[in-house]
């Protein structure tokens, strides 16, 4: 029995051994099946699949920088510089005030204009006589101060559209045609056929109403440097007349009521005036056609207009 013993041991081993090695193939088997299947974890997709959100916002962000890149461009061309040139003696277009400043209609205007425009600008106080001039060589880009479109003005600058131009009112601001100025005990010189030869007409130096003078009538034309020299001098009765915009006669017998002075008839002209520009300069020209209509179009024009003139 006890040999029968010894023989079965063997027996019980190899069967023991087996058993253990059955055990551990299949934990062999099971632990190379958890590292195949731990690709499960194919929801490691999904964090490339999160990203595709930010993605999308990416694609929409391209079409929202091409604008932006499109404006910083026209920003460049936008903002340009003017020089202007003016003459600050014609009120109540541009003239300086009590504390010396230069304002007046035109210059508020330039303001709403250098807005809608978007361009900044300065100007220079000058001789009216010298403005088409400096505009005309370049050394101004532009001029500003009532100046009225002529044919012959056209031929040596350029000129905007008319910001201002003949109304029905004969006597007022809403008339910028040349007016007759006489001392208000004058009862002979009524109208252009009055101005006769030994009449003294005050005028001011190269404008339209000296050229009325020298060209339409036989009256002597006495130059002067400004408009209100020569209502001054019609008041102390240096001159017989003075023809001059009727704008500016009415505001000088509003502001000098006790000059004697009084507007004769009706307007000896149908003016216009606009912004001359150095003919080169055609960008500027655009830049402030497009403004004027665009405070036009807003109301703005009608404001500035009411505020310095009334209303019509």
């Amino acid at each position: 029995m006890f040999a029968s013993k010894i023989e079965l041991q063997p027996t019980v081993s190899r069967n023991r051994v087996n058993l253990l090695l059955l055990v551990f193939s299949l934990l062999w088997i099971s632990a190379c099946g958890g590292t195949t299947a731990s690709p499960t974890p194919a929801a490691t997709e999904s964090p490339t699949e999160a990203p595709t959100i930010p993605a999308k916002d990416v694609e929409v962000e391209p079409p929202t920088a091409e604008p932006a890149a499109d404006s910083a461009g026209d920003q460049e061309a936008e903002l340009i510089h003017v020089n202007f040139g003016v003459n600050a003696e014609f009120e109540p277009f541009v003239f300086k005030n009590e504390q010396g400043a230069i304002v007046g209609f035109d210059i508020a205007l330039l303001d709403a204009l250098s807005q809608a425009g978007n361009f900044e600008f300065t100007y220079t106080d000058l001789p009216f006589d010298e403005l088409l001039p400096k505009v005309e060589s370049g050394e101004l880009d532009a001029a500003i101060s009532a100046i009225t479109v002529t044919p012959e003005r056209a031929q040596r600058v350029s000129f905007t559209d008319i910001y201002f131009r003949s109304g029905q009112a004969p006597v007022s601001y809403f008339n910028p045609g040349q007016g007759l100025a006489v001392r208000t005990d004058e009862a002979t010189i009524m109208g252009k056929d009055s101005l006769v030869a030994g009449v003294k007409v005050g005028v001011k130096t190269d404008t339209t109403g000296a050229a009325f003078v020298a060209d339409e009538t036989a009256a002597e034309a006495v130059p002067f440097p400004e408009s209100n020299d020569a209502l001054n001098a019609l008041s102390e009765g240096t001159v017989d007349a003075v023809v001059v915009d009727i704008p500016v006669i009415v505001r000088f017998i509003e502001k000098n009521p006790n000059a004697g002075i009084r507007i004769s008839g009706g307007p000896l002209t149908d003016e216009e005036y606009a912004i001359a520009v150095n003919p080169a300069r055609t960008d500027i020209l655009e830049r402030l056609n497009s403004a004027l209509a665009k405070i036009r179009e807003s109301g703005l024009y009608d404001q500035l207009f009411e505020k310095w003139f009334g209303s019509p």
